[in-house]
């Protein structure tokens, strides 16, 4: 069993096996709280499926045709077999995911949803999820709105103080507050109950208008293990045009809405953190994309300025998720060498093949003494 006092810095992570390759660009990534599944939300609207063990990963059918654009979003239910997915049209979906569990699953094409909604939001939903005692969905979008919902799928109620995009959502441990985070870097804090506002916090840092685009802004969020702190994380801009940004990291006291620290992770080509979860041991497992090939995984103390732990191998990390045991971490990457722009070494038969996200597991080997 994980020990509160074990260091994963002394015992350096460790890539498990070949990476499982992918045909599709990957956007998130979540293991399941029971641990055997993984599921993933790729740029062609599926949502991938793998059943878990301690060997790797074993592809089940995936959700194809559900969804109508991007799958950029999805999250389990912490108590029951449930799996919410939405896309960048706006729909939001809900699914029995017991069914991939069962060796005789139904066909992908006869798997239905426990519900649907067609416009959750007006358009690109940036964020799903719920809350750790399973009463609160909320989701959040482009349409510069947070909406809370039970998890049958009914409409509590919306927060409308952000009028920007709404990139980042963070339920606090004992499930009370709700953050959430926007283009600009404003962060609201709202009772998850009946969305009363808190406070506001000021991550404006994150943020940069600069050749008539809006750059960075709070990316993601997440509470610290006892509730006291709130991380966000994102980049510092160098500029708009052809984005360089340094990411950041910002931590602050919850109770007075003070930043707390930062840290800066890198340099301008390494671009934005994408993930941040902390672990039991109280550090912090992160991932950064920038300029192409520039993914960085990083373990960081939080009592210390510098990560202790960097690995540069993986091309751009966009999604990370922690298994629930603790011990393994899975993260999507980007194929090596590719780009968008079309260059000679990215065609195939005069045509761009587009990119992939090989998915790598890593291993947290202090986790098991």
């Amino acid at each position: 069993m994980m020990q509160s006092d074990a260091k994963l810095q002394t015992s350096q992570p460790k890539e498990v096996g070949k990476p499982t390759l992918t045909s599709q660009q990957i956007g998130c990534l979540r293991f399941s709280p029971c641990g055997q599944l993984l599921a993933a939300g790729d740029y062609n609207g599926h949502v991938q499926l793998w059943r878990v063990s301690d060997a790797g990963l074993a592809a089940v059918p995936p959700l194809t045709g559900k969804h109508n654009g991007f799958v950029d979003a999805i999250a389990f239910a912490p108590k029951e077999q449930l799996l919410f997915t939405a896309d960048t049209w706006g729909r939001l979906s809900c699914w029995d995911y017991a069914l991939w569990l069962k060796d005789d699953a139904p066909a992908a094409d006869a798997i239905k949803p426990r519900w649907s909604i067609d416009a959750a939001h007006d358009g690109y939903i940036r964020s799903v999820l719920v809350s750790a005692d399973g009463k609160h969905l909320a989701t959040c979008g482009r349409d510069q709105i947070v909406r809370l919902w039970s998890t049958d799928g009914k409409l509590k109620f919306e927060l409308k103080e952000h009028r920007e995009d709404v990139y980042a959502l963070a339920f606090s441990p004992d499930s009370l507050l709700l953050a959430s985070g926007n283009l600009k870097g404003a962060i609201h804090l709202h009772t998850a109950q009946d969305g009363k506002h808190q406070k506001q916090l000021d991550a404006t840092s994150l943020y940069k208008y600069d050749r008539i685009q809006d750059v960075g802004g709070a990316r993601v969020l997440t509470f610290a293990r006892d509730g006291q702190s709130l991380y966000c994380g994102g980049a510092m801009p160098s500029g708009g045009g052809f984005v360089q940004a340094t990411p950041k990291l910002l931590r602050f006291d919850c109770k007075t809405g003070k930043l707390e620290k930062e840290w800066t992770l890198g340099d301008p080509a390494h671009g934005f953190v994408y993930e941040i979860i902390e672990h039991t041991t109280g550090e912090l497992l992160l991932i950064t994309s920038g300029q192409p090939g520039q993914g960085r995984f990083m373990l960081l103390n939080p009592d210390e300025k510098e990560p202790g732990f960097i690995n540069t191998k993986m091309a751009n990390c966009h999604a990370m998720t922690l298994h629930p045991g603790g011990h393994r971490i899975a993260i999507a990457a980007t194929n090596g060498g590719s780009n968008a722009n079309g260059r000679d070494s990215a065609l195939k038969n005069g045509e761009y093949t587009g990119n992939h996200s090989p998915i790598h597991l890593w291993d947290l080997p202090s986790s098991a003494e």
